[in-house]
């Protein structure tokens, strides 16, 4: 993510912000998400870095803070993922599996499909098709979530 998204990521914390002033004035409770934001900073690059603090209470409920700075390069983070792409690609191939691998969805921002299919953008059902397209290629009962199996 670079400069681009933190623009866009600018703008949408500008929309909170009115959507906040919208609340005060109607007299409705606060309710405030956590504060986001990116920055650019040359020097960096693309390499990314979060700071996060969690609120505590500590002994005799003192109110207390943990600290987290994150930092991180896109390259580290991405490199698994490449990794598991490219194994699941060489499988789809070896398996003789053609067209979009919609299986693999759950790798992607923008998931793709047949053209008659609506893409599917819940990661946990993304991840439930994955998991069930390595069990169909193994042989392997699929996952129902149907509770069947617990009556027979």
């Amino acid at each position: 993510m670079g400069r681009r998204h933190t623009n866009l990521f600018q703008k949408l914390l500008k929309f909170d912000e009115l959507l906040i002033v919208r609340e005060k004035s109607q007299s409705k409770p606060q309710t405030r998400s956590p504060v986001f934001r990116i920055n650019y900073y040359p020097p960096r690059g693309d390499n990314k870095e979060g700071w996060d603090a969690i609120d505590i209470f500590g002994w005799l409920d003192y109110k207390m803070q943990i600290k987290i700075d994150f930092m991180c390069r896109d390259s580290i983070l991405a490199a698994p993922l490449v990794l598991d792409l490219a194994l699941f690609m060489d499988l789809a191939q070896r398996a003789k599996m053609k067209g979009v691998q919609e299986w693999l969805s759950f790798y992607f921002k923008a998931p793709q499909t047949a053209p008659e299919l609506y893409p599917e953008h819940d990661i946990f059902i993304q991840l439930m098709k994955l998991k069930n397209t390595l069990r169909h290629l193994k042989g392997e009962d699929l996952i129902t979530h149907l509770g069947l199996e617990y009556y027979d």
